[in-house]
């Protein structure tokens, strides 16, 4: 288990405590994580449920043999993890909106494992119509080398490349995510997780 899934988890943990307490009620729920009303804590409780299915997918794709998985395969996981990703992005940001948690926030929001999923993996044909936004292909043979690369012909300026390594993606969006998570297990269980 991760330290990103540990800490989702002693959160959720401590949730659920109140939440099986015989006397509970959703009132006790909004008071334990200190948000304003029932519509914020179900925000939150659908996020951190959002967080534990997409840590499940990168732990998966952690575990793909990119020389042998078919082409439509490592299309299927390389758009799937870049989602989860930005899918874990909107939920941290959630989270730390109905929390009142204003740390990071920059920090989060330009996610380089975003960005590549929005010009890799979030693009239609048309994107950059009139736009700053560019889509981008993305190059089969090289996700066999763990890579997102590929190129955009649509720039006013002309053909533009990008690579990364996924891996390399996915490890420095943990670390933002763990950091985050870190302060939002502060607020909520007023304790370092």
């Amino acid at each position: 288990m991760s330290r990103i899934d540990s800490i989702i988890q002693k959160i959720r943990d401590e949730i659920s405590k109140v939440a099986e307490d015989f006397n509970s009620e959703t009132k006790e729920l909004i008071n334990f994580i200190n948000v304003v009303d029932e519509k914020a804590y179900n925000s939150v409780i659908d996020s951190f449920y959002l967080l534990e299915d997409t840590q499940l997918a990168k732990s998966e794709f952690c575990k793909v043999d990119f020389i042998n998985e078919s082409f439509g395969k490592l299309y299927l996981m390389f758009y799937g993890v870049l989602n989860s990703c930005y899918m874990q992005q909107q939920a941290i940001l959630v989270i730390c909106q109905k929390l009142s948690i204003e740390q990071n926030i920059s920090v989060i929001k330009s996610a380089e494992v975003v960005a590549y999923r929005n010009d890799f993996s979030a693009h239609s044909p048309n994107r950059g119509r009139d736009k700053s936004e560019h889509s981008f292909i993305l190059d089969r043979y090289a996700m066999r080398q763990a890579k997102v690369k590929g190129y955009t012909a649509n720039h006013e300026t002309g053909d533009i490349f990008r690579e990364a390594d996924i891996n390399s993606l996915i490890l420095e969006w943990d670390l933002v995510l763990e950091k985050q998570l870190d302060l939002i297990a502060e607020r909520v269980l007023n304790t370092k997780a």
